[in-house]
Protein backbone atom coordinates (compact mmCIF):
# COMPACT_ATOMS: atom_id res chain seq x y z
CA UNK A 1 0.00 0.00 0.00
CA UNK A 2 1.51 3.50 -0.95
CA UNK A 3 1.21 6.53 1.39
CA UNK A 4 -1.79 7.75 -1.26
CA UNK A 5 -3.50 4.95 -0.54
CA UNK A 6 -3.30 4.47 3.04
CA UNK A 7 -4.36 8.29 3.50
CA UNK A 8 -7.44 7.68 1.28
CA UNK A 9 -8.39 4.53 2.98
CA UNK A 10 -8.30 6.03 6.55
CA UNK A 11 -10.06 9.28 5.59
CA UNK A 12 -12.70 7.59 4.28
CA UNK A 13 -12.80 4.35 6.16
CA UNK A 14 -12.23 5.32 9.53
CA UNK A 15 -14.97 7.78 10.27
CA UNK A 16 -17.23 5.06 8.86
CA UNK A 17 -15.53 2.43 10.45
CA UNK A 18 -16.09 4.35 13.54
CA UNK A 19 -19.53 5.51 14.01
CA UNK A 20 -20.58 1.72 12.68
CA UNK A 21 -18.62 -0.50 15.78
CA UNK A 22 -20.03 2.77 18.40
CA UNK A 23 -24.02 2.09 16.52
CA UNK A 24 -23.33 -2.11 17.29
CA UNK A 25 -21.42 -1.29 20.70
CA UNK A 26 -24.50 0.66 21.51
CA UNK A 27 -26.86 -1.93 19.81
CA UNK A 28 -25.53 -4.43 22.10
CA UNK A 29 -26.27 -2.11 25.25
CA UNK A 30 -29.64 -1.75 24.08
CA UNK A 31 -30.47 -5.45 23.02
CA UNK A 32 -29.37 -6.08 27.00
CA UNK A 33 -32.00 -3.99 28.09
CA UNK A 34 -34.07 -5.76 25.70
CA UNK A 35 -33.28 -9.12 26.66
CA UNK A 36 -34.74 -8.43 30.51
CA UNK A 37 -38.03 -8.39 28.95
CA UNK A 38 -37.98 -11.64 28.24
CA UNK A 39 -37.46 -14.61 24.97
CA UNK A 40 -40.13 -13.53 23.62
CA UNK A 41 -39.98 -9.95 23.32
CA UNK A 42 -36.07 -10.41 22.11
CA UNK A 43 -37.32 -12.73 19.55
CA UNK A 44 -39.94 -10.36 18.51
CA UNK A 45 -37.72 -7.48 18.43
CA UNK A 46 -35.51 -9.32 16.25
CA UNK A 47 -37.97 -10.94 13.56
CA UNK A 48 -39.32 -7.55 13.52
CA UNK A 49 -35.65 -6.14 12.84
CA UNK A 50 -35.39 -8.56 10.00
CA UNK A 51 -38.33 -7.05 8.13
CA UNK A 52 -37.42 -3.64 8.53
CA UNK A 53 -33.61 -4.71 7.72
CA UNK A 54 -35.61 -5.61 4.15
CA UNK A 55 -36.16 -1.98 3.70
CA UNK A 56 -32.93 -1.01 4.63
CA UNK A 57 -31.07 -3.23 2.35
CA UNK A 58 -33.16 -2.61 -0.70
CA UNK A 59 -32.70 0.98 0.03
CA UNK A 60 -29.10 0.88 0.45
CA UNK A 61 -29.20 -0.94 -3.11
CA UNK A 62 -29.88 2.37 -4.10
CA UNK A 63 -27.86 4.25 -2.19
CA UNK A 64 -25.20 2.20 -3.57
CA UNK A 65 -25.69 2.78 -7.12
CA UNK A 66 -25.80 6.51 -6.42
CA UNK A 67 -22.24 5.88 -4.96
CA UNK A 68 -20.81 4.01 -7.73
CA UNK A 69 -21.73 6.77 -10.04
CA UNK A 70 -20.94 9.94 -8.08
CA UNK A 71 -18.00 8.16 -7.11
CA UNK A 72 -16.79 8.11 -11.11
CA UNK A 73 -18.70 11.56 -11.66
CA UNK A 74 -16.19 13.33 -8.95
CA UNK A 75 -13.12 11.58 -10.70
CA UNK A 76 -14.31 13.01 -14.19
CA UNK A 77 -15.09 16.32 -12.04
CA UNK A 78 -18.93 16.40 -13.76
CA UNK A 79 -20.99 18.28 -11.31
CA UNK A 80 -23.86 17.74 -13.39
CA UNK A 81 -23.56 13.80 -13.22
CA UNK A 82 -22.96 14.12 -9.92
CA UNK A 83 -25.91 15.91 -9.13
CA UNK A 84 -28.23 13.63 -11.29
CA UNK A 85 -26.60 10.44 -9.72
CA UNK A 86 -28.13 11.89 -6.06
CA UNK A 87 -31.81 13.19 -7.27
CA UNK A 88 -32.63 10.33 -9.62
CA UNK A 89 -32.02 7.22 -7.21
CA UNK A 90 -33.97 9.37 -4.04
CA UNK A 91 -36.72 10.32 -5.95
CA UNK A 92 -36.89 6.38 -6.99
CA UNK A 93 -36.34 4.89 -3.39
CA UNK A 94 -39.42 7.22 -2.26
CA UNK A 95 -41.73 4.20 -3.91
CA UNK A 96 -40.20 1.60 -1.17
CA UNK A 97 -40.68 4.07 1.35
CA UNK A 98 -44.14 4.58 0.75
CA UNK A 99 -44.49 0.58 0.40
CA UNK A 100 -42.62 -0.48 3.53
CA UNK A 101 -44.58 2.73 5.77
CA UNK A 102 -47.88 0.95 4.63
CA UNK A 103 -47.24 -2.44 4.91
CA UNK A 104 -45.74 -1.92 8.93
CA UNK A 105 -48.76 0.96 9.60
CA UNK A 106 -51.61 -1.39 8.54
CA UNK A 107 -50.56 -5.16 7.95
CA UNK A 108 -47.88 -5.91 10.88
CA UNK A 109 -49.61 -8.57 12.56
CA UNK A 110 -49.88 -10.56 9.19
CA UNK A 111 -46.23 -9.89 8.56
CA UNK A 112 -45.23 -11.35 11.46
CA UNK A 113 -46.94 -14.10 11.46
CA UNK A 114 -45.34 -15.01 8.84
CA UNK A 115 -42.46 -15.17 10.60
CA UNK A 116 -42.95 -17.44 13.88
CA UNK A 117 -45.93 -19.20 15.50
CA UNK A 118 -45.43 -18.04 18.92
CA UNK A 119 -48.93 -15.91 19.46
CA UNK A 120 -46.77 -13.51 22.03
CA UNK A 121 -43.74 -13.35 19.55
CA UNK A 122 -46.12 -12.52 16.47
CA UNK A 123 -47.82 -9.34 19.13
CA UNK A 124 -44.56 -8.11 20.49
CA UNK A 125 -43.28 -7.45 16.60
CA UNK A 126 -46.11 -5.86 15.71
CA UNK A 127 -46.08 -3.29 17.72
CA UNK A 128 -42.65 -3.18 17.20
CA UNK A 129 -42.96 -2.59 13.54
CA UNK A 130 -45.98 0.08 13.43
CA UNK A 131 -43.79 2.31 15.92
CA UNK A 132 -40.83 1.68 13.43
CA UNK A 133 -42.55 2.69 10.32
CA UNK A 134 -42.19 6.57 10.75
CA UNK A 135 -38.52 6.02 10.70
CA UNK A 136 -38.44 5.05 6.91
CA UNK A 137 -38.12 8.09 5.80
CA UNK A 138 -35.66 9.80 7.66
CA UNK A 139 -33.28 6.60 6.98
CA UNK A 140 -33.48 7.09 3.66
CA UNK A 141 -32.62 10.52 3.10
CA UNK A 142 -29.93 10.15 5.38
CA UNK A 143 -27.93 7.73 3.45
CA UNK A 144 -28.37 9.71 0.43
CA UNK A 145 -26.63 12.77 1.36
CA UNK A 146 -23.99 10.64 3.71
CA UNK A 147 -23.20 9.20 0.19
CA UNK A 148 -22.72 12.17 -1.01
CA UNK A 149 -21.09 13.65 1.70
CA UNK A 150 -18.17 10.24 1.48
CA UNK A 151 -17.73 11.78 -1.75
CA UNK A 152 -16.98 15.15 -0.89
CA UNK A 153 -14.06 13.71 1.01
CA UNK A 154 -15.80 14.74 4.56
CA UNK A 155 -17.08 10.91 5.48
CA UNK A 156 -16.07 12.29 9.01
CA UNK A 157 -19.32 14.49 9.02
CA UNK A 158 -22.35 11.76 8.76
CA UNK A 159 -19.68 9.88 11.42
CA UNK A 160 -20.39 12.85 13.52
CA UNK A 161 -24.02 12.89 12.74
CA UNK A 162 -24.18 8.98 13.43
CA UNK A 163 -22.33 9.27 16.77
CA UNK A 164 -25.14 12.02 18.00
CA UNK A 165 -27.93 9.53 16.82
CA UNK A 166 -26.61 6.36 18.39
CA UNK A 167 -26.35 8.20 21.81
CA UNK A 168 -29.61 9.07 21.23
CA UNK A 169 -31.18 5.75 21.03
CA UNK A 170 -29.36 4.52 23.79
CA UNK A 171 -30.41 7.36 26.18
CA UNK A 172 -33.77 7.16 24.79
CA UNK A 173 -34.04 3.53 25.18
CA UNK A 174 -33.26 3.53 28.59
CA UNK A 175 -36.03 6.01 29.47
CA UNK A 176 -38.55 4.47 27.04
CA UNK A 177 -38.50 1.22 27.40
CA UNK A 178 -38.31 0.66 31.59
CA UNK A 179 -40.18 4.60 32.04
CA UNK A 180 -38.34 7.32 34.40
CA UNK A 181 -40.39 9.66 36.30
CA UNK A 182 -43.59 11.02 34.49
CA UNK A 183 -42.64 8.82 30.82
CA UNK A 184 -43.81 5.34 31.18
CA UNK A 185 -42.43 1.99 30.86
CA UNK A 186 -43.43 1.01 27.15
CA UNK A 187 -41.08 -2.04 26.48
CA UNK A 188 -41.12 -2.99 22.86
CA UNK A 189 -42.95 0.03 21.58
CA UNK A 190 -40.04 2.47 23.54
CA UNK A 191 -37.38 0.83 21.58
CA UNK A 192 -39.07 1.44 18.42
CA UNK A 193 -39.97 4.99 19.92
CA UNK A 194 -36.38 5.82 20.45
CA UNK A 195 -35.27 4.04 17.36
CA UNK A 196 -37.24 6.45 14.86
CA UNK A 197 -36.29 10.01 17.33
CA UNK A 198 -32.77 8.70 16.38
CA UNK A 199 -33.06 8.60 12.73
CA UNK A 200 -34.36 11.77 12.72
CA UNK A 201 -31.72 13.36 14.93
CA UNK A 202 -29.77 12.04 12.52
CA UNK A 203 -31.32 12.96 9.60
CA UNK A 204 -31.46 16.52 10.46
CA UNK A 205 -27.94 16.97 11.40
CA UNK A 206 -26.75 15.59 8.13
CA UNK A 207 -29.03 17.99 6.49
CA UNK A 208 -27.40 21.14 8.14
CA UNK A 209 -24.09 19.84 7.85
CA UNK A 210 -24.67 19.13 4.05
CA UNK A 211 -25.86 22.50 3.31
CA UNK A 212 -23.28 23.51 5.12
CA UNK A 213 -20.46 22.09 3.21
CA UNK A 214 -22.15 22.65 0.10
CA UNK A 215 -21.88 26.49 0.28
CA UNK A 216 -18.28 26.05 1.39
CA UNK A 217 -17.01 23.79 -1.78
CA UNK A 218 -19.30 26.15 -4.23
CA UNK A 219 -21.23 23.00 -5.54
CA UNK A 220 -24.76 23.66 -6.43
CA UNK A 221 -26.66 20.77 -7.11
CA UNK A 222 -29.97 22.14 -6.97
CA UNK A 223 -33.07 19.45 -6.78
CA UNK A 224 -33.92 18.59 -10.42
CA UNK A 225 -36.91 16.46 -12.08
CA UNK A 226 -35.08 16.76 -15.74
CA UNK A 227 -32.79 13.74 -16.51
CA UNK A 228 -31.37 13.35 -19.68
CA UNK A 229 -32.55 9.66 -22.11
CA UNK A 230 -28.49 8.83 -21.86
CA UNK A 231 -28.39 9.53 -17.94
CA UNK A 232 -31.21 7.39 -17.13
CA UNK A 233 -30.47 4.26 -19.32
CA UNK A 234 -27.19 4.34 -18.38
CA UNK A 235 -28.05 4.59 -14.30
CA UNK A 236 -30.52 2.22 -14.56
CA UNK A 237 -27.80 -0.46 -16.21
CA UNK A 238 -25.98 0.15 -12.70
CA UNK A 239 -28.99 0.27 -9.91
CA UNK A 240 -31.39 -2.52 -11.51
CA UNK A 241 -29.08 -5.18 -11.09
CA UNK A 242 -28.11 -3.74 -7.58
CA UNK A 243 -31.18 -3.25 -6.86
CA UNK A 244 -32.50 -7.14 -7.94
CA UNK A 245 -29.88 -8.64 -6.26
CA UNK A 246 -29.84 -6.92 -2.96
CA UNK A 247 -33.85 -7.40 -2.33
CA UNK A 248 -33.56 -10.79 -3.44
CA UNK A 249 -30.70 -10.80 -0.81
CA UNK A 250 -32.20 -9.41 1.60
CA UNK A 251 -35.04 -11.21 0.87
CA UNK A 252 -33.01 -14.60 1.56
CA UNK A 253 -32.07 -13.35 4.67
CA UNK A 254 -35.86 -12.79 6.15
CA UNK A 255 -36.15 -16.23 4.95
CA UNK A 256 -33.25 -17.50 6.85
CA UNK A 257 -35.67 -15.34 9.93
CA UNK A 258 -38.69 -17.42 8.49
CA UNK A 259 -36.17 -21.00 9.52
CA UNK A 260 -35.52 -19.72 12.67
CA UNK A 261 -38.66 -18.04 13.98
CA UNK A 262 -40.31 -21.54 13.85
CA UNK A 263 -37.70 -23.32 15.44
CA UNK A 264 -39.50 -22.03 18.42
CA UNK A 265 -38.64 -19.01 20.59
CA UNK A 266 -35.98 -19.81 22.71
CA UNK A 267 -33.84 -20.56 19.36
CA UNK A 268 -34.78 -18.04 18.12
CA UNK A 269 -33.50 -15.67 20.71
CA UNK A 270 -30.21 -17.36 21.15
CA UNK A 271 -30.25 -16.33 17.15
CA UNK A 272 -30.80 -12.65 17.85
CA UNK A 273 -28.36 -12.39 20.70
CA UNK A 274 -25.80 -13.29 17.87
CA UNK A 275 -26.54 -10.21 16.13
CA UNK A 276 -24.83 -7.35 18.02
CA UNK A 277 -20.96 -9.12 18.35
CA UNK A 278 -22.27 -10.06 14.25
CA UNK A 279 -23.03 -6.28 13.97
CA UNK A 280 -19.68 -5.29 15.62
CA UNK A 281 -17.41 -8.09 13.63
CA UNK A 282 -18.69 -6.47 9.76
CA UNK A 283 -18.91 -3.15 11.47
CA UNK A 284 -15.02 -3.37 11.73
CA UNK A 285 -14.78 -3.54 8.23
CA UNK A 286 -17.96 -1.97 7.18
CA UNK A 287 -15.51 1.50 6.07
CA UNK A 288 -12.96 -0.55 4.38
CA UNK A 289 -16.17 -1.96 2.23
CA UNK A 290 -17.78 1.69 1.75
CA UNK A 291 -13.87 3.09 0.83
CA UNK A 292 -13.27 0.17 -1.56
CA UNK A 293 -15.96 1.11 -4.02
CA UNK A 294 -15.13 5.05 -3.84
CA UNK A 295 -11.48 4.64 -3.89
CA UNK A 296 -11.26 1.79 -7.04
CA UNK A 297 -14.22 3.62 -8.39
CA UNK A 298 -12.32 7.09 -8.63
CA UNK A 299 -9.63 5.49 -10.15
CA UNK A 300 -11.31 3.93 -12.81
CA UNK A 301 -13.00 7.14 -13.55
CA UNK A 302 -9.83 9.06 -14.51
CA UNK A 303 -9.11 6.01 -16.82
CA UNK A 304 -6.29 4.63 -14.46
CA UNK A 305 -6.76 1.00 -14.46
CA UNK A 306 -3.23 0.30 -13.29
CA UNK A 307 -3.88 1.63 -10.14
CA UNK A 308 -7.53 0.47 -9.79
CA UNK A 309 -5.63 -3.41 -9.75
CA UNK A 310 -3.60 -2.55 -7.58
CA UNK A 311 -5.65 -0.76 -5.08
CA UNK A 312 -8.58 -3.58 -5.54
CA UNK A 313 -5.33 -6.66 -4.49
CA UNK A 314 -4.93 -4.55 -1.88
CA UNK A 315 -8.17 -4.13 -0.40
CA UNK A 316 -8.07 -8.25 -0.67
CA UNK A 317 -5.42 -8.43 1.49
CA UNK A 318 -6.53 -5.97 3.95
CA UNK A 319 -10.16 -8.33 4.21
CA UNK A 320 -8.81 -11.36 4.53
CA UNK A 321 -6.25 -10.85 6.95
CA UNK A 322 -8.48 -8.92 9.09
CA UNK A 323 -11.38 -11.55 8.63
CA UNK A 324 -9.38 -14.48 9.78
CA UNK A 325 -8.17 -12.27 12.76
CA UNK A 326 -11.73 -10.92 14.00
CA UNK A 327 -13.15 -14.26 13.72
CA UNK A 328 -11.12 -15.94 15.95
CA UNK A 329 -11.43 -13.41 18.20
CA UNK A 330 -15.05 -13.87 18.15
CA UNK A 331 -14.69 -17.72 19.27
CA UNK A 332 -12.39 -16.60 21.92
CA UNK A 333 -14.94 -13.98 23.70
CA UNK A 334 -17.99 -15.68 23.19
CA UNK A 335 -18.03 -17.51 26.55
CA UNK A 336 -17.60 -13.84 28.09
CA UNK A 337 -20.25 -12.30 25.66
CA UNK A 338 -23.32 -14.45 26.09
CA UNK A 339 -22.70 -13.54 30.11
CA UNK A 340 -23.68 -9.93 29.30
CA UNK A 341 -27.69 -11.17 28.74
CA UNK A 342 -30.09 -12.12 31.52
CA UNK A 343 -31.32 -15.62 29.83
CA UNK A 344 -31.00 -19.27 30.42
CA UNK A 345 -27.63 -21.44 30.22
CA UNK A 346 -29.48 -22.97 27.46
CA UNK A 347 -29.61 -20.29 25.66
CA UNK A 348 -26.64 -19.23 26.24
CA UNK A 349 -24.84 -22.10 24.96
CA UNK A 350 -26.86 -22.33 22.15
CA UNK A 351 -25.76 -18.47 21.25
CA UNK A 352 -22.40 -19.69 21.82
CA UNK A 353 -22.40 -22.68 19.43
CA UNK A 354 -24.02 -20.34 16.57
CA UNK A 355 -21.02 -17.53 16.91
CA UNK A 356 -18.30 -20.39 16.49
CA UNK A 357 -20.32 -21.13 13.14
CA UNK A 358 -20.76 -17.35 12.79
CA UNK A 359 -16.80 -17.16 13.18
CA UNK A 360 -15.52 -19.93 10.72
CA UNK A 361 -17.79 -18.00 8.24
CA UNK A 362 -16.73 -14.84 8.78
CA UNK A 363 -14.39 -14.38 6.55
CA UNK A 364 -16.36 -14.93 3.38
CA UNK A 365 -18.56 -13.00 4.51
CA UNK A 366 -16.43 -9.81 4.49
CA UNK A 367 -14.49 -11.21 1.49
CA UNK A 368 -18.48 -10.85 -0.29
CA UNK A 369 -18.36 -7.26 1.44
CA UNK A 370 -15.51 -5.68 0.52
CA UNK A 371 -14.85 -7.33 -3.04
CA UNK A 372 -18.03 -8.30 -4.05
CA UNK A 373 -19.83 -5.45 -2.75
CA UNK A 374 -17.47 -2.82 -3.68
CA UNK A 375 -14.22 -3.37 -5.51
CA UNK A 376 -16.56 -5.38 -8.21
CA UNK A 377 -19.30 -3.24 -8.72
CA UNK A 378 -16.84 0.16 -8.30
CA UNK A 379 -16.64 -0.45 -12.72
CA UNK A 380 -20.37 -0.93 -12.68
CA UNK A 381 -20.16 -5.08 -12.90
CA UNK A 382 -23.25 -4.89 -11.12
CA UNK A 383 -25.60 -7.55 -13.66
CA UNK A 384 -22.80 -10.79 -12.72
CA UNK A 385 -22.68 -9.63 -8.96
CA UNK A 386 -26.73 -9.82 -9.14
CA UNK A 387 -26.72 -13.41 -10.14
CA UNK A 388 -23.73 -14.56 -7.83
CA UNK A 389 -25.91 -12.90 -4.90
CA UNK A 390 -28.97 -14.82 -6.35
CA UNK A 391 -27.23 -18.14 -6.90
CA UNK A 392 -25.69 -18.10 -3.49
CA UNK A 393 -28.36 -17.39 -1.50
CA UNK A 394 -31.20 -19.17 -3.29
CA UNK A 395 -29.27 -21.48 -4.98
CA UNK A 396 -27.64 -22.69 -2.21
CA UNK A 397 -28.45 -20.83 1.53
CA UNK A 398 -32.31 -21.45 1.34
CA UNK A 399 -32.34 -25.08 0.35
CA UNK A 400 -30.02 -26.35 2.71
CA UNK A 401 -31.59 -23.70 5.44
CA UNK A 402 -34.97 -25.56 4.89
CA UNK A 403 -33.36 -29.15 4.51
CA UNK A 404 -31.11 -28.66 7.59
CA UNK A 405 -33.84 -27.84 9.25
CA UNK A 406 -36.59 -28.93 8.47
CA UNK A 407 -36.00 -32.86 7.06
CA UNK A 408 -32.81 -33.24 9.22
CA UNK A 409 -34.17 -31.54 11.81
CA UNK A 410 -31.13 -30.43 13.30
CA UNK A 411 -30.17 -27.64 15.78
CA UNK A 412 -30.43 -24.47 15.01
CA UNK A 413 -26.30 -23.72 15.13
CA UNK A 414 -26.00 -26.38 12.51
CA UNK A 415 -29.15 -24.53 10.55
CA UNK A 416 -27.22 -21.50 10.63
CA UNK A 417 -23.99 -23.17 9.65
CA UNK A 418 -24.85 -25.16 6.41
CA UNK A 419 -27.31 -21.96 5.23
CA UNK A 420 -24.04 -19.78 5.60
CA UNK A 421 -22.15 -22.08 3.40
CA UNK A 422 -23.74 -20.12 0.25
CA UNK A 423 -20.50 -17.44 1.33
CA UNK A 424 -17.96 -19.49 -0.06
CA UNK A 425 -19.57 -20.19 -3.39
CA UNK A 426 -20.27 -16.40 -3.89
CA UNK A 427 -15.98 -15.90 -2.79
CA UNK A 428 -14.81 -18.28 -5.58
CA UNK A 429 -17.05 -16.81 -8.22
CA UNK A 430 -16.18 -13.35 -6.97
CA UNK A 431 -12.33 -14.29 -6.63
CA UNK A 432 -12.67 -15.48 -10.76
CA UNK A 433 -14.27 -12.39 -11.96
CA UNK A 434 -11.49 -10.13 -10.35
CA UNK A 435 -8.65 -12.16 -11.92
CA UNK A 436 -10.50 -11.55 -15.26
CA UNK A 437 -10.58 -8.10 -14.69
CA UNK A 438 -13.60 -7.57 -16.55
CA UNK A 439 -15.23 -5.63 -13.93
CA UNK A 440 -12.57 -2.72 -14.74
CA UNK A 441 -14.92 -0.13 -16.75
CA UNK A 442 -15.19 3.54 -16.85
CA UNK A 443 -19.21 4.40 -16.53
CA UNK A 444 -18.62 7.86 -15.62
CA UNK A 445 -20.26 8.84 -19.46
Amino acid sequence: MDKEFKKKLTDIALPITVQTLMHSSLSLIDQIMIGSLGSACIAGIGLAGKFTSLFSVTVSAIVAAAGILISQYVGAKNERGVRDSFYLPLYFSLIFVVGFTLASLFAPIQIMAFYADDVETISKAAVYLRWRAVGYFPEILTMFVSTLLRNMNRAKLPAVAGVVAIITNTLLNWLLIFGFGPIPRMEESGAAIATVISHIVEMLIVVVLFAREKKRQNLFLHPTVSFSTEFVKNAAVILAPILVGEFLWSLGENMYAVIYGHLGTEPCAAMTLMYPIQGIAIGALCGVSAASGIIVGNSLGANDDKKAWSQAIDFVRLTVTAGIIIGVIVCVLSPFYVKLFNVAPETRAVTIKILAAFAFVFTAKVFNMVIGGGVLQSGGQTKFMTAVNIIGTWGVGVPLGFVSAYFFKLPIWWVYFFLSLEEFVRVGISIWLLKSRRWMKNVAV
